[in-house]
């Protein structure tokens, strides 16, 4: 599969990176187990696309059937909801939209099912079998994780430390198989050297293998077993020399390495071929997951262990950045510089992030000109003020307070705060209709219908690096009620520690006070690479929490507002729905 990158006029294809595909995960809950006799009740679609969800749709189905009751018990959709839900005919626009964006890859924790009962919704209403490639997480996971561990998505999402919400509906279902996809994706990069959805592909259909380290390795370094702590942090696997072979983070030391010495437990022969060589552990506990996230990513790039050879190097990020015009616009940036202009990312993929700008230029207003404006009256508007895809700062079509509203509704899109956007065009649209301009109102909904589909978010985790500051409060352990605080400054962690709810907070407080009042500085933005690395991590780890826990932003907010508001936060932490772990 080969990938078209535009520039200008010229055309470039390059074979489609595993990044730079849009995989729609897809899940369906239905009336029975046949694609052809039963129906969809229920269907969740995200778009995941290099390793972030940039979109999100589900709906109910009416079936015209029954729901049997362990079905209805399972999901919570009650024959009454069903039947008051919209008809297949009707969902089908925007489910085609969906399965028709370019290069996808229709991706599924059972595919035979989930494809099944979808393409059988295709035909039914009239459309083209679907023809385009399919991926089975199942299958993969069952490639690239221990024999010995549960495939189910409850069990892996646990196994990879996501956390899932509204389990058993097609939304929470398909949301947590894109999570664990994007992991899956990174193992097998990072343990395979998969590059390309090919190789994806043919990896995944191969029979599963898996090996098991030798006993020599184990008795070597039984007694370093015996020892490892539960809490989380990074371990290092010792060759015969003291030489590291291989650095890894483990949510709990104990666990993560005795694992590799279970039965079945390897998944390549790369790894099988690095347990013979171990001949001592070492580790270093960390008072977080996160933390340990962290140390590892510095830890590799610093020694550049032989078996850590997918991530020696730090990882090529892309980003959005605003012009330093007077009627600045979006352009893409492969770094940040400390010129005072906000950035949005970092972006996994080239691709995204261009899909993500054409986005922004089709929805919104902004100038799309090479060349910086000078406004004048006698200016002529270009092609884009044509085709409405510019309001023409430059013949004074608009003021320059006008220019930057639309500006300001850009970048409040970009960080996940579009509800007052949406709100507008809802607005908007029912206007058009009640004066009979259904053409105009028909243009407005599916301006709607594109904008809920762009970086929809789990928790409203803002993409602007410069307005990244928050703090996250997320219960960890409902016997002990322990929390856990996390305090990011512009993308980067500052702080983390866990606390008991009832704990006194005087250092937490005198460390946000200095962090975003005190030596706070609007105007430094410098990263170095390690920082972008930093800011990749922190930000996928938010992305991974899945509603799961408290954000309390700083923007625009006094110092007694964000500090009353975590004070209030940790004090009233509800801590019912959080599973004790094993």
């Amino acid at each position: 599969m080969k990938i078209e990158i535009r520039v200008g006029k010229e055309r470039y294809y390059y074979m489609a990176s595993i990044w730079d595909i849009p995989f729609i995960v897809t899940d369906v809950e239905t009336t029975g187990s046949s694609g052809q006799k039963n129906r969809i009740i229920d269907i969740g679609c995200v778009t995941l696309l290099g390793g972030q969800v940039i979109s999100q749709y589900d709906t109910l189905i009416n079936p015209h059937q029954f729901i049997p009751y362990y079905i209805a018990n399972m999901t919570g959709i009650s024959n009454e909801m069903a039947a008051r839900a919209p008809e297949e005919w009707q969902v089908m626009t925007d489910i085609m939209e969906i399965l028709h964006q370019q290069n996808a890859v229709f991706a599924a924790h059972s595919v035979p099912f989930d494809f099944s009962f979808v393409n059988n919704l295709v035909i039914r209403n009239g459309y083209a079998s679907l023809e385009m490639e399919t991926l089975c997480t199942l299958k993969l996971s069952r490639r690239l994780i221990a024999s010995g561990q549960k495939k189910n998505v409850g069990d892996l999402a646990q196994y990879l430390g996501i956390h899932v919400k509204n389990r058993h509906r097609a939304l929470g279902d398909a949301l947590a198989t894109a999570q664990i996809l994007a992991l899956l994706l990174e193992k097998a990069e990072a343990e395979h050297g998969i590059n390309t959805i090919e190789e994806l592909i043919s990896f995944h259909n191969k029979p599963a293998r898996h090996f098991r380290a030798s006993y020599k390795t184990f008795k070597r370094v039984e007694t370093k077993l015996n020892e490892l702590p539960k809490e989380p942090g990074i371990y290092y696997f010792l060759g015969r020399n003291k030489n590291i072979l291989y650095v890894g983070k483990a949510k709990s030391l104990k666990d993560r390495v005795r694992s590799y010495f279970n039965e079945g437990a390897l998944s390549s022969r790369k790894i099988a071929d690095m347990t013979r060589r171990i001949y001592d552990i070492r580790w270093t506990t960390t008072e977080t997951e996160l933390a340990a996230l962290l140390l590892e990513s510095k830890e590799i790039k610093r020694i550049k262990p032989h078996f850590n050879s997918a991530d020696k190097s730090y990882q090529k990020y892309m980003f959005l950045k605003l012009s330093k015009d007077e009627y600045p616009k979006f352009e893409i940036a492969d770094t940040i510089e400390p010129d005072g202009t906000e950035y949005f990312g970092p972006f996994r993929s080239n691709g995204l992030t261009q899909t993500i700008l054409e986005l922004i230029n089709k929805q919104f207003k902004l100038r799309e000109c090479d060349t910086p404006i000078k406004p004048n009256l006698e200016n002529q508007p270009c092609f884009y003020f044509q085709i409405s895809r510019c309001n023409a700062p430059c013949s004074l079509n608009i003021s320059k307070d006008e220019y930057f509203e639309e500006l300001e509704k850009v970048k409040a899109f970009l960080s996940g705060f579009s509800e007052g956007i949406i709100t507008q065009l809802e607005e908007k649209m029912i206007k058009f209709a009640d004066e009979l301009e259904f053409e105009k109102a028909s243009v407005v909904k599916n301006q709607i219908t594109q904008l809920n589909r762009l970086f929809l978010r789990r928790q409203r985790v803002p993409t602007s690096i410069n307005k990244n500051n928050l703090i996250v409060v997320i219960p960890i352990s409902p016997r002990d009620k322990t929390i856990e605080v996390i305090v990011i400054n512009r993308g980067k962690l500052m702080h983390q520690e866990i606390i008991g709810r009832k704990a006194p907070l005087d250092n937490l407080i005198n460390i946000i006070r200095n962090t975003f009042f005190i030596k706070y500085k609007e105007n430094i933005l410098n990263y170095s690479l390690n920082d972008l690395d930093e800011i990749k991590i922190v930000s996928s780890w938010l992305n991974r929490l899945n509603g799961k826990g408290n954000f309390i932003y700083i923007e625009n907010k006094s110092e007694n507002s964000v500090l009353n508001d975590v004070e209030k936060t940790i004090r009233n932490l509800k801590f019912e729905e959080v599973p004790e772990e094993n």
